[in-house]
């Protein structure tokens, strides 16, 4: 017996939808994992055999061990039960702190890191710089230990940092960063997760089930070699000098010294510099009062702005808009040796001496990454311009004088960075820079002015090289126009 079914054009489109969600489902979503899967296996086995410190296992394993084991752990099991007293149940703390370590704790992901990830930094970053290694120490690093974990301290110029780090690190670990409230918008907080990056908030201050929570992860992460990222400062600079420290990462990474499976913690001093920040106006805008109190969404809207306003040089005839992106690479400490040589053992150390001990040892690596510090011709040409008594000046007498200071730094040991080793194009490129910030202007008779309205902007280039330049020059009206 045969019978004739009539759909409506709504069932008709209803069945077809769930068919095509069951084949979605039973078929192409099947294999579509198996495949990534296996990709994945690949790349990490690959991975492990080519990279110099390897691939830290613990870094594939699943996210919600990684959390469990955080809101387990008894020091935050104590802070869960202090939490209680001010939130009313122990219900409620504990959800917060479920809340808080999955906001911190990444899914790395190692395809996502070393092939769409490094792609995007190597295709975006190369979109606006020449990107440079001025000098690195890498013949010391193949005698850093498989049981070290290695950690990446250095100075914090822009939000190009991260991405500038791992592009130029790739080939020796994966490293993991930290990043601002700002993140934990849709879809940033996903994809910095599988890159690795750890999300802290700095709305945060003073609670102390939140910093129990980061404490440990760090701590985990540290006992088990798996490499990290510090920025000294904490926050980007907004005067061009190198800011006040920020030590309670540092102070969370020391604690995992000798435990698990680090036997050592190994850090490497890096230090960044560019021809131009894209962000340099917003943080000379903010200089006083900083971000923190401008909260969450005004954070993700400077991002927004600062991402669309970079977003307008992508453009074919814009070659390098914002000149060279340079960075050096310092010799390794080890923390092991660092104690021997100052005859401490900071895991002994009650609170006060610790945190003398801490400050000390930042110290001593920002010091180290304050030598490092690649001194670029635009900063020198700034000085010049702000020394200089008899301006407007012609481009001859600039670079006459600019290479004079060069060949005093040069003496001195301090690291400027000349591309190609030419110092005539480096300062001509330099001048570009300038008359693209719109520091200078052409007078029309062969000779540039400074720009009035761009003062502050030409502190910030001169704040950056003050210590070099204060440290060579015998002249003062530099200090005291750049201060």
């Amino acid at each position: 017996m045969q019978e004739t079914v009539t759909l409506t054009n709504w069932q008709f489109f209803l069945l077809l939808l769930l068919a095509a969600y069951a084949l979605w489902r039973m078929l192409f979503l099947p294999l579509l994992q198996r495949m990534i899967y296996h990709r994945s296996q690949t790349t990490e086995r690959i991975l492990d055999e080519e990279l110099k410190f390897g691939l830290p296992s613990y870094a594939m394993a699943n996210r919600q061990l990684w959390v469990d084991r955080i809101i387990n752990d008894p020091q935050v099991n104590a802070a869960i039960a202090l939490a209680a007293d001010h939130l009313g149940t122990k219900e409620e703390a504990l959800a917060q702190a479920k809340k808080f370590a999955t906001e911190i704790v990444p899914t790395f992901n190692a395809l996502l890191y070393f092939r769409i990830g490094y792609w995007v930094a190597r295709k975006w970053l190369r979109l606006f710089y020449w990107i440079q290694v001025g000098f690195s120490a890498e013949s010391e690093y193949k005698n850093i230990p498989k049981d070290s974990c290695v950690v990446m301290v250095s100075n914090h110029r822009s939000n190009f940092d991260p991405l500038l780090l791992i592009y130029l690190t790739s080939k020796a670990a994966p490293v993991s960063y930290s990043a601002g409230e700002w993140a934990l918008v849709f879809p940033f907080q996903q994809f910095l997760h599988a890159l690795g990056f750890f999300i802290v908030r700095r709305d945060q201050p003073d609670n102390p089930l939140y910093h129990r929570i980061l404490e440990r992860y760090v701590f985990l992460a540290t006992s088990h070699c798996m490499p990290q990222g510090v920025f000294i400062e904490g926050g980007l600079s907004r005067d061009g000098r190198i800011q006040p420290l920020k030590l309670g990462l540092l102070n969370y990474l020391v604690k995992a010294f000798d435990q698990g499976s680090c036997k050592d913690i190994v850090f490497i001093p890096c230090a960044l510099n560019y021809d131009k920040i894209p962000e340099d106006r917003t943080l000379i805008a903010h200089q006083e009062e900083g971000f923190n109190s401008k909260g969450a969404f005004y954070s993700l809207f400077s991002f927004l702005k600062f991402f669309t306003t970079v977003a307008t040089y992508v453009m074919p005839r814009r070659h390098k808009p914002f000149g060279y992106a340079c960075v050096n690479f310092g010799k390794p400490v080890s923390l092991n040796a660092w104690q021997q040589e100052h005859n401490v053992i900071i895991s002994d150390q009650d609170k006060v001496d610790r945190r003398q001990s801490i400050t000390a040892l930042g110290n001593d690596l920002a010091a180290r990454i304050g030598s490092l510090l690649p001194v670029l011709p635009t900063y020198l040409l700034a000085s010049v311009l702000a020394n200089s008594d008899d301006l407007p000046i012609s481009e001859l007498k600039l670079k006459v004088r600019a290479t004079k200071l060069i060949d005093n730094l040069i003496a001195t040991g301090v690291p400027v960075f000349l591309p190609n080793n030419d110092g005539d194009y480096a300062l001509s490129q330099g001048i570009y820079v300038l008359l693209r910030r719109k520091i200078i202007e052409p007078t029309g008779d062969g000779q540039f002015r400074l720009v009035e309205s761009q003062k502050r902007l030409l502190e910030y280039y001169c704040n950056t090289v003050s210590d070099f330049v204060d440290s060579t020059s015998a002249k003062t009206s530099w200090k005291s126009q750049c201060q």
